[in-house]
């Protein structure tokens, strides 16, 4: 057999091959109904939520305005509202629900602790640096000074 009839072979083979291929993969796709239901909202359990509104919750003592209502977390930042699924990211532009436009000064909701509120966070915990208890390397300089 000749090096051309061979080439040719091996060209027909790859393309039924691919063919078979093709074929085999479409006949694996498929097409169905997914169905979800709920009875409830999900805010996420490790941050402090507030209701400030009919509807709507902040998160509590936070450092920027996040708002939860409708399913979806809500920040207000530069003039902007922004939407997301979770409080720590994947912000996007989007129109709020009513209830969040009525808050009249969303900044104002910025570390924000209503009377009595006591965090479920553990408290932060802040270390003077020039206690004089303090463990850490002892350091010793014995040049002398002239």
């Amino acid at each position: 057999m000749s090096g051309l009839a061979r080439v040719m072979l091996l060209v027909l083979y790859m393309r039924k091959l691919f063919f078979a291929l093709l074929l085999g993969s479409a006949a694996c796709a498929g097409s169905g109904t997914v169905a979800y239901t709920s009875s409830g909202t999900y805010a996420e359990a490790d941050v402090d939520m507030v209701e400030v509104s009919p509807g709507v919750r902040v998160i509590a003592d936070y450092d920027e305005p996040v708002f939860y209502s409708d399913g979806y977390y809500w920040r207000y930042y530069g003039d902007t509202w922004y939407r997301s699924n979770s409080w720590t990211g994947g912000w996007v532009t989007y129109n709020p629900p009513s209830a969040v436009l009525r808050i009249q000064r969303p900044y104002a909701y910025v570390n924000y602790r209503p009377h009595g509120y006591v965090s479920r966070r553990p408290a932060r915990v802040y270390r003077d640096r020039y206690r004089s208890d303090r463990r850490g390397p002892e350091v010793r300089d014995h040049r002398r000074h002239r």
